[in-house]
């Protein structure tokens, strides 16, 4: 890395961490309000606020990156800009291109670290602030039936109920897939007409079961099945806590690839698995826009290029919950949709950039 690399690329990562602060102040700030009334109320003690809190910073960080990086990368060129370095760059030589190589990598390997955190981190933290949150509450009043409904088991089974009621505790046309240690390959399909919650020894009674075994290549079927493994109750199908948001990126693969067999509704799933691999690549993405905008100095331009770069930012979130709203609706495809604003900042990004030569 040559001396200018390391100027640009120290001065890139400062940014990006001043506005990584600045956002999650705000977003702090717009929560703790909230949970000081919950402790005042009782809700809370002072420990679980603050567990709560330290609960919301993978998810704040997640959706603030961007932001940052977009900032980040318009405040250094900026800076530059106007001490006229890179207009001396250029003069030399040196492409604008060359100039935010170092940056842009430094940009592509922050997506790395948020799809990881977004895939490792996050899930156990919303499955942390939903427990304390919880805690704090009385019990949620869950509804006394559901359409569709499906639960990952204790062990590495997922049940599918086509639908389930928890007040006659019972189930219809219910599918058990399960698979092998991985949790990556399907290993048997369980299919029963009927299913009834025996509350006193905890475990369901299937009806009319066929039961395929997809390692032996064998089927069989059984009028009453009974089996201590599934003994799951049937409020927890009902559970808000049960959901894509709780599964990590592998896990919902092979979800999602187990919902197919069943001919269930994936949309939800596929919505996830999308906004999470995307959103991680939008830091990535909107860099080439942050550090373009900033290459021109012009005399009280500056307040104008961050009003630009924040408003072409809160732009990304906003086409991407448009997208989201319209794969929901069933007219794009979940994962198509969610890749779409990237696709599109992507070429506006690559398209500044290039006007940032002249």
């Amino acid at each position: 890395m040559k001396r200018i690399d390391r100027y640009i690329t120290v001065n890139f990562i400062k940014s990006i961490v001043l506005s990584l602060f600045g956002f999650i102040n705000i977003f702090i700030l717009s929560q703790l309000f909230k949970v000081i009334r919950y402790v005042t109320e009782g809700r809370f003690s002072g420990v679980d606020a603050i567990y709560y809190i330290i609960s919301l910073l993978p998810d704040i960080i997640i959706k603030v990156m961007p932001l940052a990086v977009l900032l980040g990368g318009l405040m250094t060129i900026n800076k530059m800009a106007s001490s006229l370095e890179i207009i001396a760059l250029k003069t030399s030589g040196i492409s604008f291109r060359r100039i935010i190589t170092f940056p842009i990598l430094i940009a592509f390997l922050i997506s790395l670290g948020v799809y990881y955190m977004n895939d490792k981190i996050y899930p156990a933290s919303i499955k942390k602030s939903r427990e304390i949150k919880r805690g704090g509450y009385e019990d949620i009043k869950l509804p006394e039936s559901r359409e569709k409904a499906f639960l990952r088991g204790k062990d590495n089974y997922v049940y599918y109920a086509e639908s389930i009621n928890r007040i006659t505790s019972t189930s219809v046309n219910i599918e058990i897939l399960e698979l092998d240690s991985e949790f990556e390959k399907l290993t048997k399909i369980i299919t029963a007409e009927k299913g009834t919650y025996d509350r006193e020894n905890k475990l369901w009674k299937f009806e009319n079961v066929t039961v395929n075994n997809l390692e032996k290549n064998s089927s069989y079927t059984l009028p009453v099945m009974q089996d201590i493994r599934y003994d799951e109750e049937p409020e927890r199908f009902l559970a808000p806590s049960v959901d894509s948001k709780l599964l990590t990126i592998r896990e919902m693969r092979s979800t999602l690839g187990a919902i197919k067999q069943t001919g269930g509704n994936s949309r939800e799933i596929l919505m996830e698995l999308g906004d999470r691999s995307s959103f991680s690549f939008a830091s990535f993405v909107v860099s080439f826009l942050g550090l373009s905008l900033g290459s021109r100095y012009v005399r009280g331009a500056s307040a104008v290029s961050v009003a630009m770069s924040v408003g072409l930012g809160y732009g990304y979130y906003i086409l991407q919950a448009s997208m989201a709203a319209i794969s929901m609706g069933g007219v794009l495809h979940p994962f198509i949709g969610a890749w779409i604003p990237n696709l599109l900042f992507l070429g506006l990004g690559v398209y500044a950039m290039y006007r940032a030569e002249y």
